[in-house]
């Protein structure tokens, strides 16, 4: 059964509606005469503004968008692959990853082209603003006198609070800016040393499981290389049980058949972190993943994460 329309569920967002808006376009230059329709949900994430770490449950960005696809009121949802819980919603498949875009976090603010001359330049008790645990160990491992501040809101919203000298500097990731076509003094970070999420930089465009005929109209869409580290990076996270609420990156990169993959766990007042690195056939991606994880957990890891799950609001 071939499709002439096809709805595309979506956070209301403007990096989300951007993110959409560029499949829409794929998909309308690969499939010429194809209808495509936006449509707008609006998530959990979205209504409670609340920290993270005190917010309970999982996919707080996702779930509300998984249903709508699930429901039948629309053909596919279009995800921050980061956003996506380790374990999808029942029913549901990621059908296409489309090529990836930088998955390295960035510093706006401070001084220098890197982002690590930036952390650097920072004043003691500088105010750093991030909404992720994973960037608040990091930045606590790398400057303990820093203070991390909450910091909520979309990419504009984040900007405009250094411009106004609210917080001294925020992290934010690099893909979301280049979506956005941002204006932003910034410097990017090691991603060896500053292992940005699972995820991170990649779309997951989401569709039903059966939906056959919208799995061949993404296929044109599909980037091997970039479905490989997303599997081997979802496999990690699964692996250490990881949510908003547990300090882990990992990066997967992809060199003709072989990835090369680096994991991190860290305690999320940056007293201690772990990394690791192995490589190995892209075809074993998930493998990969979880024999990376394990490799994190026999070296300490375990006791990280039993001191993250005791932390109160945190599971």
């Amino acid at each position: 059964m071939s499709l002439d329309h096809l709805v595309i569920a979506t956070r209301g967002s403007r990096l989300a509606l951007r993110q959409a808006e560029l499949v829409a376009a794929q998909l309308a230059e690969q499939h010429p005469g194809l209808d495509v329709e936006l449509q707008v949900v609006t998530t959990s994430g979205d209504r409670d503004r609340r920290p993270f770490a005190d917010i309970a449950g999982t996919g707080l960005f996702v779930a509300e968008v998984e249903r709508a696809v699930l429901d039948g009121r629309a053909d596919i949802a279009v995800h921050s692959a980061k956003d996506l819980t380790a374990e999808l919603a029942e029913g549901a498949v990621i059908a296409c990853v489309p090529r990836r875009e930088d998955p390295r976090d960035v510093i706006v603010g401070g001084g220098g082209s890197s982002g690590e001359e930036r952390l650097g330049s920072l004043p003691s008790g500088a105010r750093v603003g991030t909404s992720s645990m994973r960037r608040q160990a990091l930045a606590l491992e790398a400057r303990p006198d820093l203070e991390i501040v909450e910091l909520r809101g979309n990419v504009d919203t984040r900007l405009a609070t250094v411009a106004r000298g609210e917080i001294d500097a925020a992290v934010l990731a690099a893909a979301g800016l280049e979506r956005l076509e941002a204006q932003a003094d910034s410097g990017p970070l090691d991603e060896s040393w500053w292992v940005p999420a699972p995820g991170q930089g990649a779309l997951a465009i989401e569709t039903a499981a059966g939906r056959s005929e919208v799995v061949a109209l993404l296929a044109a869409l599909s980037d091997p290389r970039s479905e490989a580290e997303l599997v081997c990076e979802r496999a990690f996270a699964e692996r250490l049980e990881g949510g908003c609420s547990v300090p882990l990156g990992c990066l997967a990169t992809a060199s003709g058949s072989t990835l090369v993959v680096t994991g991190f766990l860290g305690a999320p007042d940056g007293s201690h972190g772990l990394r690791d690195r192995i490589s190995g056939p892209a075809s074993d991606a998930s493998a990969l993943g979880v024999e990376l994880a394990e490799a994190i957990l026999d070296a300490g890891g375990k006791d990280i994460l039993d001191d993250v799950h005791a932390e109160p609001g945190t599971s």
